[in-house]
């Protein structure tokens, strides 16, 4: 599985040999060495510190969990990069083409034999039992608490026993690289590498750029290091290109990225005081919340009173005890000096959810997802909350859909197949019909106006998709004419085209055709209840029916007298319409000229 060049590639390699280059130069910043870059770190927080106060504070952590599982309740799923690709230019097409459209090359298919390496390694556990979701779940929690996130792959390079160069390699597991010790290799310019070199097969020889470029062991190339791992008793590791992927969420540079949870540090830690605060308030060694100040002259008196009245409120929690102090002087009196002041007076409540809501607000998570609906105004309010976290979680998901997922095929072989996470809510199945049922709509008036729809296959929408070609020629001299009569041949029971018998004679007067009535010698069938001296050449076409066409309203006419079975409201006969049906354009020329020939009056 070898890193794949793409067409472009290799022609700039094969256009730039005979010609010496340069290139204009990056920008360098001052605050960068060369070499191992370590991460800021703001108010001296460290990245240890970082994780326990995420896992220690209680709303932080709901809310991270929270956007973690949304992210990934629905797994991911395969799908075609492509319908099909051009061969020659790499041009991609969606839909099906018989040849490219930018260089007339034949086109293919997607590789199904790509996957299915791949698709069986996510379906393996790694060396830690973990499967690939649960990789992704420590990705993500490394992106919400310190924006940076590694995965490692585990490679197997297969060596040629001749050249002891490497042939080609795979990958055998994907682990998650702790942010804690992971590094990154950069030069002045931020760009990866640039500083160390070291042997695929012997690690152990790691050499700086200005040192020799092979290996003291095997004689074979030394690779440029791009990550380290400072962990390991001292002993670092040393990773070259395409063994680690490094990811930022909320704020990528061209190197590390920033903690959200380093912006939040004094919010989070008020929020642990706070849950101290109550834990040692109700506990048995708390401050009392006051002391009562007696003023008296005889102070044993009084300790020996409240002995006895404490004596019996054991015995009997009900017993109400009787004060009566003695003063010599007439002078006395009872103080309560207060300690500490209650929780609506500190208003713990307020502060605590104007926090808890600030932290939310950063990530995106809605207090409905966090069990919190006391304030939500109805239904209306609650959508919107949901709305709100699904596009946090889809913002979420196109850094592994767009950014994570292709890497990882990249490294194993895999251009024709992408993975892509489902969307955190499944949508409404009402709504998806109506959409297919408006695109089906769309593609009927298209073939109407003469074009060719075509299904999609393959959709990973599960939508009903279409696209749209013009007719070839064959195709159009091949359709039907608009009448609907089949072309070539005539149709049962009917007259073949041009009107004529076959053999060319006419037809035998009285002899039916196609076994209906027989024809009159005007050539038109003898139609009942056709009024005498209509000519014969033609059929009237009906009259519209009442409530006008395309109404729905009364399309079958106005009810004749002998249908009727049943007398009208408030009449002793039947109540009929008595003018009847409309009379056609014949019947009107039938009475204007019978009405021509009698007198007026008559």
């Amino acid at each position: 599985m070898a890193d794949d060049e793409s067409r472009i590639s290799r022609f700039l390699t094969t256009l730039s040999k005979p010609f010496k280059r340069k290139s204009s130069p990056t920008p360098t910043m001052p605050l960068w060495t060369s070499g191992i870059q370590e991460p800021v770190m703001a108010q001296g927080i460290t990245i240890p510190a970082l994780y326990a106060v995420s896992t220690e504070c209680l709303i932080l952590r709901t809310v991270l969990s929270k956007l973690r599982q949304e992210m990934f309740r629905r797994g991911y799923y395969w799908e075609k990069a492509f319908y099909q690709k051009c061969t020659e230019c790499g041009e991609e097409f969606q839909h099906e083409v018989q040849q490219c459209n930018i260089c007339e090359s034949p086109v293919r298919k997607p590789d199904a034999d790509e996957m299915v390496y791949a698709k069986w390694l996510l379906k393996q556990e790694n060396s830690m039992e973990q499967q690939f979701m649960h990789v992704l779940h420590e990705i993500e929690n490394d992106l919400n608490i310190v924006d940076d996130a590694f995965l490692l792959f585990v490679k197997e390079y297969y060596i040629d026993p001749e050249s002891k160069e490497v042939s080609f390699y795979r990958v055998k597991e994907l682990i998650r690289g702790d942010p804690i010790f992971m590094r990154i290799v950069a030069d002045k310019r931020g760009v990866r590498g640039g500083r160390y070199k070291t042997c695929l097969i012997h690690r152990d020889q790691v050499k700086t750029h200005a040192e020799d470029n092979t290996c003291e062991i095997c004689g074979s190339d030394l690779q440029d290091v791009h990550y380290v791992n400072m962990a390991g008793s001292g002993k670092t590791q040393y990773f070259v290109e395409g063994e680690v992927i490094h990811v930022s969420k909320y704020n990528p540079s061209k190197l590390y990225g920033r903690s959200p949870v380093n912006t939040m540090w004094r919010q989070a830690m008020t929020l642990t005081a706070m849950d101290n605060y109550m834990y040692t308030a109700y506990q048995k060694r708390r401050m009392p919340k006051g002391i009562i100040s007696v003023t008296t002259d005889n102070l044993e008196s009084m300790k020996s009173f409240w002995k006895s009245v404490d004596e019996k409120m054991e015995r009997d929690p009900h017993y109400i005890p009787k004060v009566g102090i003695e003063s010599s002087t007439g002078r006395g009196g009872v103080n309560w000096i207060k300690f500490m002041d209650t929780l609506e007076e500190m208003q713990y409540m307020a502060v605590r959810d104007e926090i808890r809501n600030r932290i939310a607000a950063y990530y995106g998570v809605s207090s409905i997802f966090m069990v919190d609906n006391g304030k939500s105004g109805g239904l209306n309010n609650e959508g919107l909350q949901i709305l709100v976290t699904n596009r946090a979680v889809e913002f979420g998901q196109k850094i592994y859909t767009d950014m994570l997922f292709p890497k990882i095929l990249k490294q194993m072989g895999v251009f024709d197949w992408k993975l892509t996470l489902y969307p955190n809510e499944e949508e409404d199945e009402i709504t998806r019909l109506r959409r297919d049922e408006q695109e089906l709509n769309v593609a009927q008036r298209m073939a109407q106006l003469g074009f060719v729809p075509e299904l999609i296959d393959g959709d990973s929408s599960n939508d009903i998709k279409f696209v749209y070609r013009k007719p070839e020629p064959q195709e159009q001299q091949g359709a039907p004419p608009p009448g609907g009569a089949p072309p070539g041949g005539m149709p049962p029971g009917g007259m073949p085209p041009g009107g004529m018998p076959p053999g060319g004679g006419r037809m035998p007067p009285g002899m039916p055709m196609g076994g209906g009535m027989p024809m009159p010698m005007g050539g038109a069938p003898m139609m009942r209840g056709m009024p005498p001296g209509m000519p014969q050449g033609t059929m009237p076409m009906p009259p519209s029916q009442p409530g006008g066409e395309g109404m729905g309203i009364r399309n079958r006419g106005p009810a004749a007298p002998q249908r009727r079975t049943s007398p009208g409201s408030g009449a002793p006969v039947t109540s009929v319409q008595q003018r009847g049906p409309p009379q056609s354009l014949g019947q009107q020329n039938v009475n204007a000229l019978q009405n021509a020939r009698r007198f007026r009056g008559a």
